[in-house]
């Protein structure tokens, strides 16, 4: 349940990255007492520091908490989620050539880590089903990746997938 007496409460996975951080800033900085929580593995796409306006304000840095950590734990994503009232994913391996190259990176994050996030958030459904919380919620965030190679303009929703 959300409202001045309970703000809402995010986990946001993959935070440090270029695009989960703005997200987290974004968000921080409307001053609605928004509480965020970011998971993030900090490989080469997550950097820290792209947090560290957030960590500076004190008004933002206390409704903002970091921990480093792999997605696909379970042991570590389970807890989390229970206390979130919704979890906004941006956690992904990024660059095709790195998935040439590393490509179990890429099911780790992309898959199991999906699954796990999935399983934590079925489980919390469970307890809301029966009276202990509300319903959290997921969002999956993606690139235009998933869409391929864009001779001219941009991707739509519409278009179809081709990884």
């Amino acid at each position: 349940m959300t409202g001045p007496e309970h703000p809402p409460r995010l986990l946001v996975t993959g935070g440090a990255g270029f695009i989960g951080s703005c997200f987290v800033r974004d968000v921080l900085r409307r001053r609605d007492g928004t509480r965020i929580t970011v998971l993030d593995k900090r490989t080469y796409a997550g950097n820290r520091a792209n947090l560290a306006d957030v960590e500076a304000d004190p008004e933002t840095a206390a409704r903002f908490a970091f921990i480093r950590g792999d997605i696909a734990d379970p042991a570590l994503v389970r807890p989390l989620v229970a206390e979130a009232d919704a979890v906004v994913n941006f956690a992904a391996e990024s660059h095709v050539d790195r998935s040439i190259l590393e490509p179990a990176a890429f099911l780790r994050t992309g898959v199991d880590g999906v699954y796990v996030l999935l399983e934590a958030v079925r489980a919390e459904s469970e307890r809301a089903g029966a009276g202990e919380r509300t319903t959290p919620r997921l969002v999956q965030v993606s690139t235009d990746e998933v869409y391929g190679s864009i001779e001219e303009g941009s991707s739509l929703e519409t278009d179809p997938l081709a990884p």
